[in-house]
């Protein structure tokens, strides 16, 4: 079942129990409630918790958040974000859930349905629940892990077909600028959030919290290692998608070119054409004042070519070429 409200008592050997949420938890623990911070009782009941700090609170209810974590005596705040997999929704509109964990509880909220906390609540219905709060985060950053792979995979596949169309076809633009614009808006906004994930990361290795076991901790550091490798496919199809700009910038500019070496050509052949018959075809009789004289024509093109020179100069001195 999904639903936006359910607590769930973790019984320590894989089995859990499905709890109403009250202000009262069983002194065995750990107690997961997980919420949708939109909903008025979640907040009422987020509120409504005296031991809660007022930071924890704010980050529980915040509508926006970035993935992070903050060590409180021994309570660990941590915001993580997940790739989305809701239908006709974009995987890079990645989802955010908040975490405050400790030895006996474990509250968490979201406003969007994340696929790896969906995957945990059936855990919990089908006795495969994680032990301990250690094994809870454990678990839920490798199925947050887990549910990127599909969409960094697709990434570095589509980087190396654009890069191998570039290579094959001889067209302009091979590859339409909205596609590319797309995948490298995909790139920038997965880097953005898993680089500060990464991060979250190693606070939580390094935290020495008494309840974060040796076990967990090796698990969490194979899953840093991932998320890593997750990032410098990313970085590498970050790099692939400038040099395909590059490129496709380098064609169109050639292409450019050779249309303006085309126009030069066309230019250079009729211009002294133009200029030719544009000079004999002048009516020097036909200017008022003139009619009959015999050295009219030599004047006139004694003038073009003093104009002619004078131009020349300014243009030489303005190095204009």
């Amino acid at each position: 079942m999904t639903t936006d409200f359910y607590t769930w008592h973790v019984q320590g050997d894989g089995t859990a129990r499905l709890l109403p949420l009250s202000d009262e938890t069983p002194c065995a623990g750990p107690v997961w409630v997980h919420l949708n911070y939109a909903q008025p009782e979640a907040q009422e009941w987020i509120r409504s918790q005296v031991d809660l700090d007022s930071t924890v609170q704010d980050t529980l209810l915040a509508g926006v958040t970035r993935p992070r974590a903050l060590i409180l005596d021994q309570g660990l705040l941590l915001t993580l974000r997940g790739i989305n997999h809701n239908p006709g929704q974009e995987p890079d509109d990645m989802i955010g859930i908040r975490l405050w964990i400790t030895p006996k509880l474990i509250i968490s909220t979201h406003l969007r349905t994340l696929r790896a906390v969906n995957t945990l609540q059936r855990d919990m219905e089908t006795n495969n629940a994680p032990k301990d709060a250690g094994q809870f985060v454990t678990r839920l950053v490798e199925l947050l892990n887990d549910n990127m792979l599909d969409t960094i995979e697709e990434i570095d596949e589509l980087t190396g077909n654009y890069e191998k169309i570039m290579l094959i076809s001889e067209d302009v633009e091979p590859v339409s600028d909205r596609d590319l614009a797309d995948l490298r808006t995909m790139i920038l906004t997965l880097r953005r959030y898993l680089g500060p994930q990464r991060d979250a990361l190693l606070t939580v290795i390094g935290s020495h919290l008494i309840w974060m076991k040796k076990g967990p901790i090796q698990r969490l550091r194979e899953a840093e290692n991932r998320l890593t490798r997750y990032l410098e496919v990313l970085d590498a199809s970050r790099d692939q998608m400038r040099i395909i700009q590059e490129q496709l910038q380098t064609r169109s500019n050639n292409e450019l070119n050779k249309q303006l070496t085309f126009l030069t050509a066309l230019s250079a052949i009729f211009l002294p054409l133009t200029f030719i018959t544009g000079l004999f075809g002048v009516n020097i009789d036909g200017i008022p004042g003139n009619q009959g004289h015999p050295w009219a024509f030599s004047i006139f093109a004694l003038l073009l070519g003093a104009l002619g020179a004078v131009l020349i100069y300014l243009f030489k001195r303005a190095r204009l070429f």
